[in-house]
C-alpha cells in the first residue's frame, strides 16, 4: 500500500485481534518520523484501512471512536491505554510533557527522571512490567525511540552499562518486562 511505512503494516499486522488503538499509534510514532509531535488521527484510520484491506481483523471504522474514547488532555502520563492530545488535533502515546522535557534526548538518565517525576510513586503508575518502583523496560525503549530517536539496541546498551556502573537497577530475572530505576530508589 503506497505511503505506509511497511514495518507499521508488518507489526500491526503481525498482532492480528490483539492490536489496539493505542499499539497502532505506539507503531506509527516509533516508525514515522515528523518534525510535529504525536499523529494525525486521519493517519491512523489510513493505516487502519490498509490493515483492513490486506484482510487484518480490525474494524477500520470502529478507530475514530476508539481515538476519542482515550484521547486525554492531561499534559502529565494517565495510564497505558490513554492517547494524549499533543496540539493541532493529534494525538501521542505519551503526555506532552514528555515530549517538551525529552525531545532529542539520548541519555537515559533523563528519560528516568523525567518520568518518575511525572508520574510520581512509579508502584501503582503502570499496567504493565513488573512488581516495584521504575519504570518498565518497554515503556523505557518506546519513549526513547520515540521522543530520542534511540534505537532499542543503544538504549538497551545504556541500561546494561548503567546498570554496571551501579547508576541503575533492574531485576531480569524477576519479570521480562522488569521495571528501570535508580539504583538507590530501587528496593
Amino acid at each position: 500500500m503506497p505511503g505506509l511505512n511497511e514495518n507499521v503494516l508488518e507489526e500491526a499486522g503481525d498482532r492480528g485481534r490483539t492490536l489496539l488503538v493505542t499499539d497502532l499509534v505506539a507503531l506509527i510514532e516509533r516508525h514515522e518520523r515528523s518534525d510535529r509531535l504525536g499523529v494525525d488521527p486521519s493517519r491512523v484510520v489510513t493505516y487502519a484501512e490498509g490493515l483492513e484491506a490486506d484482510g487484518a481483523r480490525i474494524d477500520a471504522g470502529s478507530v475514530p471512536s476508539a481515538i476519542e474514547e482515550r484521547r486525554t488532555d492531561a499534559t502529565s502520563w494517565v495510564d497505558d491505554d490513554a492517547l494524549y492530545a499533543v496540539g493541532d488535533g493529534r494525538v501521542s502515546t505519551y503526555p506532552e510533557r514528555w515530549h517538551e522535557d525529552l525531545r532529542g534526548e539520548s541519555d537515559v538518565r533523563r528519560y528516568l527522571e523525567v518520568i518518575l517525576d511525572d508520574v510520581g510513586d512509579s508502584t501503582d503508575a503502570f499496567d504493565v512490567g513488573g512488581a516495584g518502583t521504575g519504570v518498565p523496560r518497554s515503556l523505557l525503549l518506546g519513549a526513547t525511540a520515540v521522543l530520542g530517536e534511540l534505537n532499542p539496541t543503544e538504549t538497551k546498551a545504556q541500561i546494561q552499562a548503567l546498570r554496571d556502573e551501579g547508576v541503575l537497577a533492574e531485576d531480569a530475572d524477576q519479570h521480562p518486562n522488569a521495571r528501570v530505576a535508580f539504583a538507590e530508589q530501587q528496593r
